[in-house]
């Protein structure tokens, strides 16, 4: 189902008009803008030393190109957001000649979290059957904290030596800030139509959430398909490293092998997306699709999280950003598990 496309086109399914792919306008916001600014600086240095860059040379070319781009963008007109700040930041790893800065840190996570997929499966299968929904979330909030988007959480991964299992102590007791379980619950026995997933970081997000979350869609006898980045973005998982994952992880359990006829790319190379410039491929699979998915704060918070769609929407992510907490209403290192149903007359117009 992968199709390499360079053609981008907006989500069909997206009925936001008009569409603001983040909501926050930066240009408005001085304080946000230099909080991000001064994240997207210091982090850059710390992206280098990850990917283990020690020439000056290169991280002087890559720290000049980042702030060739976020000048144009300071002296230009009209709002501007992180996306703009990424493609930023995208340009001075690409001058660095650093495109993956992670790929190695990447590889130990998914290996790591591959050593614990059995216990995290057998404490699912060992749950009674009215709380295993619950844990299944708890799995994707965890997993969500290996996140390299900041010096911080870079620093918090180091501090854990690490240990993939490390984000279930990051993990509030119930109810989370938002906490729809029991509402998409109820609304998942009503429906058998594909689910799209949008995923999000490498490692246990990815191993221990997104592959627990669908194996549960699988067992109701539900389709689903896994869409991934083109390119690197962080430490977030790309789309051509799936089918290896997906066999790995039928080696636990057979039926994570049916995910390998659902892989799809977004079109995107950012830790956000930007629906109204999606590939094809995407914008195909989502048409049947009866749930769609947004792993992660970057794509599902950060960016997208007041657009609308005509079809159930779910967000699942841990907050681990200030002023992703502020934007949305919430408090560092929350839980959002936020399920929402659209309009009938939506509904029925994609009908």
């Amino acid at each position: 189902m992968t199709n390499q496309s360079d053609a981008t086109v907006r989500l069909p399914r997206l009925t936001s008009n008009p569409y603001v792919r983040c909501d926050r306008d930066l240009r408005a916001h001085p304080a946000s803008q230099m909080y991000w600014l001064n994240v997207f600086r210091d982090s850059l240095r710390t992206h280098f030393e990850c990917g283990g860059l020690t020439d000056p040379d290169r991280m002087g070319a890559g720290v000049a190109a980042m702030e060739s781009v976020l000048e144009a963008i300071l002296d230009g007109e009209g709002r501007f957001d992180t996306i703009d700040l990424d493609l930023a930041r995208q340009a001075g790893l690409q001058a660095a000649g650093l495109p993956d800065a992670y790929a190695d840190l990447k590889s130990t996570a998914n290996d790591a979290a591959f050593d614990a997929l059995p216990e995290v499966l057998h404490r699912l299968d060992a749950a009674p059957a009215d709380q295993r929904w619950a844990l299944v979330f708890r799995e994707m909030l965890a997993g969500n904290w290996f996140d390299m988007g900041t010096v911080e959480l870079v620093e918090a991964w180091r501090a854990a030596g690490g240990n993939v299992l490390q984000g279930h102590e990051r993990v509030p007791e119930r109810p989370w800030r938002w906490d729809d379980v029991e509402a998409f619950v109820e609304a998942m026995v009503l429906d058998d139509s594909p689910v799209v997933m949008l995923l999000d970081n490498a490692g246990p997000d990815t191993i221990f959430g997104a592959f627990s979350f669908a194996r549960e869609l699988l067992r109701l006898g539900r389709e689903v398909r896994l869409a991934a980045n083109d390119g690197p973005a962080l430490n977030d998982v790309q789309v051509h490293d799936l089918r290896e994952l997906i066999a790995r992880a039928a080696q636990v359990d057979v039926i994570f092998g049916e995910l390998e006829q659902g892989i799809v790319n977004t079109g995107s190379s950012m830790p956000l997306l930007d629906l109204s410039n999606i590939s094809v491929a995407l914008a195909n699979v989502t048409q049947d699709a009866g749930l769609l998915v947004f792993c992660g704060m970057g794509r599902g918070l950060e960016s997208n999280w007041t657009a609308s769609f005509d079809l159930p929407v779910l967000r699942v992510a841990s907050v681990k950003n200030p002023d992703v907490a502020d934007l949305i209403g919430a408090n560092l290192g929350d839980g959002v598990v936020r399920f929402e149903m659209p309009a009938p007359s939506t509904i029925d117009h994609h009908d």
